[in-house]
């Protein structure tokens, strides 16, 4: 799994880096995602018209995503390059609507265009099967964001607390409790409890709904559901996509792992590579990787070296990208640590070799400016200037940079 780190400009206080490390947590969902994904990787954009789309959309109980942009559109074309085709962005606007691109400048585009005021692009819609607006808003967004906003927009109908009603009223057949259970998942909620509750009631967990209602409701490794889950795991694989079935381990393995952060719970930790372990391919990613995230944030440098190092070592291979952001997960957290720091120059050195871009050379200087091999960094960082200018890329980071080091 690669941590795909952004590189973006900010100031330190102390150190006025020009990198800020983007949360692993995110780097490798996006990996994880990216061998997952159905039909490749992104957004299956739906191929018929927009009625059809809005119909298919109301059988569903689902809202229409709406990508509205015109070929000239340089926003639009970013996206689409960008954000639509990042497996995490796929991953969940597959699940939860039903997605498709207009260009607003052809056939039923400008039709469209004018009923629903489209006069920026890229805009976009959110809307439900009679064709109602529920959310409205133009401008380019990443993934991580375009995936943030859509979970907003599912928060704007959660019908849960209609299902909600229902159950506790005691309408709990099982069509009832599998949408209740979709509802939670769709507002962000956790269904455990529910889901607990109504297996409490069932004699035989392996009938064809209950299963429908097993894998709705696992969320989380550490859980009863998921282990019934994956008891069930054979029938599964006979009902569903494969790819499906990897992904549903993966994101409760995550979850769990995301609590083993928030409690500092390293036996959560190991619970969630354990599941991990047993039942996906992707098992030793997931534990170099959820390894150096852990104790990264829990300041734990003698774990976070050996789990590095495995990871350059195991999974790096000649790939100057993951052990560009190796090196920079080192001095993101440890840029005290001389031991890391060094580690990191060595990573960072070895990336430049590989590959050489002007953010690796900018990430190579700031590592030897560390260590205070000031004349090496002033190096580096003219090689990257030249590189940047040569490409008409971005120069500020590295030009600030040798301002710093001046006559050093």
């Amino acid at each position: 799994m690669i941590f795909a780190t952004k590189l973006i400009t900010f100031n330190r206080t102390h150190w006025q880096m020009k990198m800020i490390h983007t949360s692993a947590i995110l780097l490798f969902m996006g990996l994880i995602g990216k061998s997952l994904a159905q039909e490749g990787t992104g957004i299956n954009f739906f191929h018929g018209t927009f009625k059809e789309a809005l119909a298919l959309a109301k059988s569903q109980d689902k809202l229409v995503f709406m990508d509205a942009y015109t070929t000239w559109c340089g926003p639009c074309r970013r996206m689409s390059a960008n954000t639509f085709p990042d497996p995490n962005v796929g991953n969940y606007y597959n699940a939860n609507f039903i997605n498709i691109k207009v260009d607003m400048e052809k056939d039923e585009g400008p039709q469209i265009a004018g009923t629903y005021g489209v006069g920026s692009y890229p805009t976009l819609l959110y809307i439900d099967g009679d064709g109602k607006v529920v959310y409205k808003t133009a401008g380019m967004r990443g993934p991580e964001d375009f995936i943030a906003l859509g979970q907003e927009v599912m928060k704007k109908i959660d019908k849960s607390s209609t299902y909600e009603k229902m159950f506790n009223e005691g309408k709990r057949d099982p069509e009832t409790v599998l949408a209740y259970v979709k509802s939670l998942n769709a507002a962000g909620k956790s269904p455990i409890k529910v889901v607990n509750e109504y297996l409490s009631t069932q004699k035989d967990l392996t009938t064809p709904a209950n299963l429908d209602i097993i894998f709705e409701g696992a969320r989380e490794a550490d859980s009863k559901v998921f282990d019934l889950f994956l008891q069930n795991k054979a029938f599964y694989e006979k009902t569903r996509n494969p790819n499906v079935i990897d992904a549903k381990i993966y994101q409760c393995c995550m979850k769990t792992f995301q609590k083993s952060l928030e409690y500092r719970n390293e036996d959560l930790l190991k619970l969630s590579q354990e599941k991990m372990k047993s039942h996906s391919s992707k098992a030793l990613e997931f534990k170099y990787n959820t390894d150096m995230e852990y104790y990264a944030r829990t300041g734990d440098a003698a774990k976070f070296e050996k789990a590095t190092k495995g990871f350059v070592s195991k999974m790096a291979g000649k790939d100057a990208n993951k052990i560009t952001q190796s090196a920079q997960m080192c001095i993101d957290f440890f840029r005290t640590n001389g031991k890391l720091t060094k580690l990191a120059e060595q990573l960072a050195g070895k990336a430049v070799k590989l590959d050489g871009t002007p953010n690796q050379y900018l990430l190579y200087a700031n590592t030897l400016k560390l260590n205070g091999k000031y004349k090496e960094a002033k190096q580096q960082a003219t090689k990257g200037l030249n590189i940047a200018r040569e490409k008409s890329m971005p120069t500020g980071g590295l030009e600030q940079i040798l301002q710093e080091l001046g006559d050093r």
